[in-house]
């Protein structure tokens, strides 16, 4: 389904004091305004409205209204203000924060809007410019006519696109802060609003199309002022563009009936009143509304006043007709806008739920951020606390290496004190003995020689001492090994007399002497690995001399 929406812009307050203070701007746009959202006139779905606002809010509203909308969807963009051209020729829509000198920053160039309209998917598009090209005067003066400042070009191409401004010059609806005429809008919004109140509506059949509103527009400025040329231009425009829808026949301006007609409704004669009867009804069931109201008040006119009951009957049978008909509509509009006002609650409930939504998300992430704050906060003084207790731990390790070094220092000091107390003692001493020295160098001479011949002495009997403890120390020795050979010799003797007893204890006295190969055996072995290895080795051998025997 498709809708009608209007974006309203009016400036009247300037930063520049090279831009003029105007007063009909925002009454201008209050007033078109709300002819467009009045739901017996415009009846337009949404219509927004900036006054005095900074270029970038006008930059991003604009790019906003034209985007995402349907095909078939009705744009309305009204700008009331002052228009600038650069000294390239550029044209430009002041606002609030304009500046002449860099215009391009601050105030909003026709071609972002001609390119914001040609992106739109709408193919029913309508600006309308009550501006002037305002560069070249000051509060109350006036610039010189005639010279055009581009609407045509500024914004030509697209699809659908229908224009309407004030002037194509520099032709003004004010002069500085003073309106032209008697009222308190620009000429030219003044009867935009005039005509879409119904006064555009000329041939009565209810609507007020764009160019209906144009044409009255421009013939009423032009009676009211010379001075200025309301100008129109459209682009690939297809059907027409109707801004307001009238149903209701006592909004429709009434019309006059035909002469003849109203010949017919005066003649005596009944029957003729009667065809006029019929042919009011036919009035009543046309196009125009404005010759169906003056149809209805004819009709209700002869109900009272026509001497004629049949021609009364046939009027009233119609007007009752019409009455029904109306009930009807009347009661389908109730519905209509009491599910209008049933959409609307359910609309503004659901906007009241999401801005709860939002306001309890707004108040959660608050809430959030300042437990996080407070979570952060109570780290951050837990930091700071570490960080203090490190700084007083390494304060104290550091007054604790300081009083160290200091007590080392201490220690130095006395020790060197104590050394250089002893140097001089030393160097004292040392200059006393060499004091001595040189007064008691003769003596000292005398008993340096007996010292000599003493020391030769003691050399002497060291020397020979010496040479005795070695030739003490060499009998010693040979004293030592000689025993260690007698005491090896009288081992082995005594084994070998062990071994041989036992032999002959063993063997007998005649073995012993007939046997001569054991005891030697027995000798031999006891010598080499002592008494019990001969023995043993002995017997063997006698054990096998018996083998042989």
């Amino acid at each position: 389904m498709s809708g009608k929406y209007a974006l309203i812009i009016g400036n009247t307050e300037y930063i520049d004091p090279g831009l003029a203070q105007l007063t009909a701007p925002s009454r201008d746009a209050e007033d078109f305004a709300r002819v467009l959202k009045d739901h017996e006139i415009g009846a337009f779905d949404s219509v927004r409205i900036l006054l005095n606002q900074m270029s970038s809010t006008v930059n991003e509203s604009i790019d906003e209204f034209f985007d995402e909308r349907k095909p078939d969807d009705l744009l309305v963009l009204y700008f009331s203000g002052h228009g600038v051209r650069d000294e390239l020729g550029a044209l430009y829509l002041a606002v609030k924060n304009s500046i002449r000198s860099r215009l391009r920053s601050t105030a909003i160039k026709s071609d972002y809007i001609r390119e914001v309209m040609d992106q739109s998917r709408s193919r029913r598009q309508v600006l309308i410019l009550d501006c002037c090209n305002s560069g070249a005067f000051n509060q109350g003066t006036k610039a010189a006519t005639g010279v055009s400042i581009g609407t045509a070009s500024a914004f030509e191409g697209g699809y659908g696109r229908i224009i309407l401004t004030a002037s194509d010059s520099t032709q003004f609806a004010w002069e500085g802060d003073k309106v032209i005429g008697e009222t308190d809008n620009s000429l030219f919004t003044h009867y935009l609003v005039e005509g879409m109140e119904g006064d555009a509506d000329v041939d009565g059949d209810g609507r007020i199309t764009v160019d209906e509103l144009y044409d009255y527009t421009y013939e009423k400025v032009k009676l009211a002022t010379p001075r200025q040329t309301p100008s129109k231009f459209s682009s690939k425009q297809q059907g027409e563009i109707v801004l307001r829808r009238s149903i209701k026949i006592e909004n429709i301006k009434p019309l006059p009936l035909p002469e003849d007609l109203i010949s017919e409704i005066e003649d005596l004669r009944p029957y003729v009143r009667e065809v006029a009867v019929q042919k009011l009804e036919r009035l009543l069931q046309g196009k125009s509304i404005g010759l169906a109201r003056s149809a209805r008040a004819a009709l209700e006119k002869i109900v009272k006043e026509d001497d004629s009951r049949r021609v009364g009957q046939a009027a009233f049978q119609i007007l009752e007709t019409i009455r029904q008909k109306e009930e009807e509509e009347r009661l389908v509009q109730a519905r209509l806008e009491a599910a209008r006002l049933a959409e609307e609650q359910r609309l503004a409930a659901e906007k009241l739920e999401a801005e709860r939504k939002a306001k309890e998300e707004m108040q959660r992430l608050r809430e959030q951020e300042q437990k996080e704050s407070h979570s952060r906060t109570a780290e951050l003084r837990r930091e700071k606390f570490e960080q203090a207790e490190r700084f007083k731990i390494e304060q104290a390790k550091l007054l604790q290496e300081k009083a160290e070094l200091e007590e080392r220092l201490k220690e130095e000091r006395a020790a060197r004190k104590k050394i250089e107390t002893a140097q001089v003692a030393s160097r004292k001493i040392e200059e006393e003995r060499f004091g001595a020295l040189k007064v008691g160098k003769a003596s000292t001479a005398k008993v340096g020689a007996e010292q000599v011949v003493q020391e030769k002495a003691a050399d002497r009997v060291r020397a020979e001492s010496s040479e005795a403890g070695q030739l003490v120390e060499q009998i010693n020795t040979t004293e030592i090994k000689i025993f260690s050979i007698w005491k090896f010799g009288m081992q082995q003797v005594w084994q070998s007399l062990i071994g041989t007893v036992a032999y002959v204890v063993i063997s007998g006295f005649d073995v012993f002497y007939e046997k001569g190969l054991g005891v030697a055996a027995i000798i031999f072995f006891g010598v080499a690995f002592g008494p019990w290895v001969g023995l043993i080795t002995g017997l063997l051998g006698q054990i096998i001399i018996n083998m042989f025997r």
